[in-house]
């Protein structure tokens, strides 16, 4: 085997989602060319902020996680969808293959996503740095996360292990337990 080639294991036929990389600010022409052209579910979690140009403020929307795409395709897929412009690839472990994201983790996603929400949680004596923690109420209720530090008091980070990547959110300590 060539250096720098490796082997990449195949996707199940069931039909599993997975990160697509894709060109700079390309995020929402891939994902409609691969709903549109190859009829698959595909998922662009959005969010809002504020930009300023030199004679006015805008809010505009932007993908929450730049250059990424999600998609839900079979390995019979993943030839068309690398050929889609604009795709660059797809997100992999070199002893594994392409990360697969489990739905528990693209639920939890869309539900950060979607939500415009933003609470703290005050009272951290049982929430130290590094506790895993469970949402017991309110609109995140099921989600499972881990309280970070180094922000503002009481956030706590909700991990795509497959990605690597952590999106903090802010919640009431009231609305969440300690779990093993």
């Amino acid at each position: 085997m060539a250096e720098g080639f490796f082997f990449l294991p195949m996707l199940t036929n069931e039909p599993q989602w997975v990160a697509a990389y894709t060109s700079p600010r390309a995020e929402k022409t891939v994902t409609a060319r691969i709903a549109n052209e190859l009829q698959l579910e595909t998922y662009l979690p959005m969010h809002h902020v504020l930009r300023q140009w030199s004679d006015r403020v805008k809010r505009v929307e932007v993908p929450l996680i730049p250059s990424y795409t999600f998609v839900k395709m079979r390995e019979a897929d993943r030839y068309r969808v690398s050929e889609i412009n604009g795709v660059a690839g797809f997100v992999t472990f070199r002893t594994s293959g392409i990360a697969v994201i489990s739905q528990r983790e693209m639920d939890d996603l869309r539900r950060l996503a979607e939500s415009m929400e933003e609470v703290y949680i005050h009272n951290t004596e049982q929430l130290h740095k590094g506790a895993h923690v469970e949402v017991v109420a309110g609109e995140f209720t099921g989600l499972r996360g881990t309280i970070v530090k180094g922000c503002a008091d009481g956030n706590f980070a909700v991990q795509i292990e497959k990605l690597n990547i952590s999106l903090v959110i802010s919640l009431e300590s009231e609305l969440v337990q300690v779990v093993d």
